[in-house]
């Protein structure tokens, strides 16, 4: 007998948002590593301190991640990953619940803003975190 963490769920949502990150660009090459040295300090042995500052005139705020109003969507993208990503997100009709769901590219061209689609996913039981969400 097994016990599992999460159910899975499914329902209708509504299609909030859909956006496309072009593939990174990994034609640069990566920069050769330094030599270790023994005097300089650690990771644990260093302390960053980050201070808040405000957001430049180009900039926003995508999910938490903080970019030029320029790059959104392009290889540039904090964001970006060695593929394409097709991203739709959505809010369940039953709870309201939004979840992000990463999909491919057929998926994502049938999805328009305001269509109601069928969802499935998986919840946490304890959490309540969303995990494997799917557009079916």
């Amino acid at each position: 007998m097994s016990l599992t963490g999460c159910e899975k769920k499914s329902g209708q949502a509504v299609v909030l948002e859909k956006e496309h990150i072009a593939a990174k660009d990994i034609s640069s090459a990566s920069p050769a590593p330094e030599p270790v040295d023994s005097s300089s300090p650690t990771p644990d042995d260093v302390v960053v301190y980050v201070t808040p500052r405000e957001m430049a005139e180009d900039e926003i705020d995508v999910d938490g991640v903080v970019m030029k109003k320029d790059v959104r969507g392009t290889s540039l993208d904090p964001r970006a990953m060695t593929d394409e990503q097709w991203i739709v997100k959505v809010q369940t009709v039953s709870d309201l619940r939004r979840i992000k769901i990463q999909t491919d590219k057929a998926h994502w061209d049938k999805a328009k803003i305001g269509d109601r689609i069928h969802v499935s996913y998986r919840q946490g039981k304890y959490t309540g975190t969303v995990w494997a969400a799917e557009i079916e």
